[in-house]
């Protein structure tokens, strides 16, 4: 196994979007709100908030998570 220097491991939240329809989020820690038009998902350093409709879980995993529907917008909020 190849050790990865700490400057280069990435604890910091990513979040990677696909066009409209497709959200990833890695490094979370816990959804908060849980609904088809606004999920809330708390992270290490802000809440990410996605408001779409039709919105849903396509997987969640100890480290990511995946959002399918119709996605309006991403945002950070405090």
């Amino acid at each position: 196994m190849v050790d990865i220097s700490t400057d280069l491991q990435v604890n910091q939240p990513t979040v990677t979007i696909i066009g409209n329809t497709f959200v990833s989020i890695e490094n979370y820690l816990s959804i908060i709100v849980y609904d088809t038009v606004l999920i809330k998902i708390k992270t290490k350093i802000r809440t990410v908030k996605i408001t779409g409709d039709k919105l849903s879980l396509k997987y969640i995993t100890d480290g990511e998570i995946g959002i399918k529907g119709i996605i309006y917008s991403v945002e950070y909020i405090d």
